[in-house]
């Protein structure tokens, strides 16, 4: 198991192949496996680096409160530690945001930005996943379960498929805790990055589900950024890469291959 460390806090990631970087950073209230099938696709060609977020996955889930540049600093230490000085950023929901401050603060690292069920704007769900996720405290399967099936599109996670892919990500929820979640969430709190990611003169996609409730947000946050690209995947929610894994990876091969990084 391959770990970074920020502090006192060890950030578990994963990497898979070889070549130019390409960092994935994950949404609530997945693990870095929601990228599952973009790292068994594009580590053919890249060297696909994923981390888990705090409170999720292996890595350590503190309770006290911290603020939301130390997530980004998570992801900065997954960096150092693999000597990344280039590639591709992608981020979904709550990891978009993440890559949106990354880039602003740090906009020599990477050279396009691709970003899933994402907007520059404070979430309006934050305070009742709050209280939800601290309600759970030690139980957080049910309402995790609840949370994850309403980012799928109406019906999806009724199929065989939704009902695997949602069994697999809860597969872990013993190993979590209400708390770390609920305080990941308060570190979010405020976080509106509207006034800074027209900062960003990268490359960027931005993609949304025709049924994600960031969709309005991710459409206006593609107008914030020089040159963005918005998409809309018909069919599929907010987890769009889940739910529609071959219009995702065709649309992120066409953007990367129209920019030279494919």
């Amino acid at each position: 198991m391959t770990y970074a460390q920020n502090g006192d806090v060890k950030v578990y990631y994963e990497v898979a192949g070889e070549g130019k970087p390409f960092v994935m950073l994950h949404a609530n209230p997945c693990d870095h496996r929601m990228w599952m099938y973009q790292i068994a696709h594009f580590s053919r060609w890249f060297r696909v680096i994923a981390p888990d977020m705090r409170a999720y996955g292996r890595t350590d889930k503190p309770t006290t409160l911290y603020p939301f540049g130390a997530l980004v600093d998570d992801v900065l230490a997954v960096c150092a530690q693999e000597d990344v000085t280039s590639g591709i950023l992608a981020g979904a929901s709550m990891g978009s945001k993440m890559a949106f401050q990354l880039l602003v603060d740090h906009p020599g690292i990477f050279q396009a930005n691709i970003q899933v069920g994402g907007n520059a704007f404070r979430g309006t769900s934050y305070d009742g996943r709050i209280v939800g996720y601290e309600a759970a405290g030690e139980n957080v399967r049910e309402y995790r379960a609840g949370h994850l099936k309403e980012l799928f599109a109406p019906g999806f996670a009724d199929t065989v498929r939704g009902q695997y892919l949602a069994a697999m990500i809860l597969e872990d929820s013993a190993e979590l805790t209400g708390k770390a979640i609920g305080t990941l969430f308060h570190s979010f709190d405020d976080v509106d990055l509207a006034a800074a990611v027209p900062s960003i003169e990268i490359p960027t996609l931005i993609v949304n589900g025709a049924f994600d409730n960031s969709l309005t947000g991710g459409r206006e946050t593609s107008g914030l950024i020089p040159d963005a690209e918005h998409a809309v995947i018909e069919g599929a929610g907010h987890l769009c890469i889940l739910e529609k894994p071959e219009e995702f990876d065709r649309l992120t091969s066409d953007f990367l291959r129209k920019n030279g990084l494919f």
